[in-house]
């Protein structure tokens, strides 16, 4: 076995595991939180509606195929096909647990498709096949980006779309200097009892820009090539709309203190609505790139 092969193996064992994680319940990342999560749905609406909608109506009903790139468990291919996007939902994933879950409910549903493992990294794709391909929250994990996305181009539908909700922010997370100071001024406006870490009790004052060895040590492949993603996009395909998610700051300054927002806690509640409402100005005025973007592509067209 390669050095990439037990690589992967081992990131394929940590979703799986993250499972149990996502049970819980607990608030780990800043979209764990019902307020932030909502408000980040808010901001991917076009002209209204959810994506997966708007795709439903600008086919006029469903697509002939989906697949989901780094599918997991199949959330949303569920949330796809009940949304009448598409006749058949597939998947690619590395974790074999997820991807048990989401055949499961595949065929516990009747909904015709597959989800199987496979690294999408060297995964080769049908010509002509799907009217959808997308990928959420997974994209910024994989490494061969030109490869995969010259495969899309070829696997979608003339009428295809390749559809993108993902964090395309620094690669590896290496933050800029404006992004760590606005971090450590909005920090100082919030109560310290919301600032304890969960992890070790400690206060947090700042969050610090991890070295590419630290982001390895925890996930070799997180954020890999994150920043190469948004200018890749638009050189494979003809771009038809790109929506700014935010998390340039929310991401950073909630990381390891979300579970002390509580829904339902008025106070907490008060200050997730005010660093929301910042970064809102500061990413729709231009002050600040949006580090996670909804982008929606189609199929080059020849240039005659």
């Amino acid at each position: 076995m390669t050095d990439y092969e037990q690589l992967l193996l081992a990131e394929g064992r940590k979703w799986g595991e993250h499972l149990q994680v996502e049970a819980s319940g607990i608030l780990q990342a800043w979209l764990d939180h019902p307020l932030v999560a909502a408000h980040y749905h808010r901001r991917s609406l076009i002209d209204g509606v959810p994506w997966m909608h708007w795709a439903a109506q600008r086919f006029g009903g469903p697509g002939i195929a989906s697949l989901d790139l780094g599918c997991g468990s199949g959330g949303c291919s569920r949330s796809l096909y009940s949304s009448g996007a598409t006749s058949r939902v597939e998947g690619i994933d590395i974790s074999p647990e997820r991807i048990e879950y989401a055949e499961r409910w595949r065929t516990e549903n009747g909904v015709p498709g597959q989800f199987r493992v496979a690294d999408v990294n060297s995964c080769t794709l049908p010509p002509n096949s799907y009217d959808l391909i997308f990928s959420c929250q997974s994209f910024h994990h994989f490494v061969a980006l030109e490869h995969i996305m010259a495969q899309v181009a070829v696997a979608l539908t003339p009428r295809g779309l390749f559809v993108l909700d993902e964090f395309v922010g620094p690669t590896q997370f290496q933050w800029s200097e404006d992004q760590i100071h606005l971090v450590s001024g909005l920090l100082r406006t919030i109560p310290e009892k919301f600032r304890i870490y969960q992890s070790n009790g400690t206060l947090k004052t700042w969050e610090a820009r991890p070295t590419p060895q630290e982001v390895e040590a925890v996930s070799p492949f997180e954020a890999i090539r994150s920043g190469d993603i948004a200018p890749l996009f638009a050189r494979f395909f003809d771009v038809v709309m790109i929506r700014a998610l935010g998390g340039t700051i929310q991401h950073l300054l909630f990381s390891g203190i979300m579970n002390n927002f509580g829904p339902g806690d008025g106070e907490a509640e008060r200050h997730v609505r005010a660093v929301m409402a910042a970064e809102d100005v500061l990413v729709d005025r231009g002050g600040l790139p949006s580090d996670f973007a909804l982008l929606i592509g189609m199929k080059r067209r020849s240039r005659g």
